[in-house]
Formats: structure tokens, C-alpha cells, sequence
């Protein structure tokens, strides 16, 4: 019982985590499209490179947590 408490805090914690990371690289990918007067080249590429890491590590916690809920229903049956 307690492992399944366990696997079920992960796959909140890991869906959190992909959300939180969602939302901030939209919020830096809208720095990118939106124009801006001081928008230069050497601004852009750092802000298209986080937004690829971040859509990357959310990508990465949303497989991570479908990988815990498919162990947690092979568990129940």
C-alpha cells in the first residue's frame, strides 16, 4: 500500500513538473514572437534555446509520469 502512495505522489509531482515547465517555455516563446524594440539576435537564441531545453525536460516528465501510471495499473491487476 505504501509503494502505491509512492508511485501516486511521483505521477503528481512529475505531471506538476512537465506543467510548470510547459508554462514557462510558452512565457519565453512569446518573448521570442512578440516584437519588441530592443529584440536583437543575440536575445533570441538564448530564448529559442530555453524554450527547446524546457519543452524537452516537460516532454521528459510527462513520458516519466505516463511510465509510473502504467506501473501502478500493472500493479493493481
Amino acid at each position: 500500500m505504501d509503494n502505491k502512495k509512492t508511485i501516486q505522489h511521483k505521477i503528481i509531482d512529475f505531471k506538476r513538473f512537465g506543467f510548470t515547465l510547459l508554462a514557462l517555455s510558452v512565457f519565453m516563446y512569446l518573448g521570442v514572437i512578440i516584437p519588441t524594440v530592443a529584440a536583437t539576435p543575440g536575445k533570441m537564441v538564448p530564448l529559442m534555446t530555453g524554450t527547446v531545453v524546457l519543452l524537452g525536460l516537460s516532454l521528459y516528465f510527462f513520458t516519466k509520469a505516463i511510465k509510473y501510471k502504467k506501473d501502478l495499473q500493472s500493479a493493481d491487476e
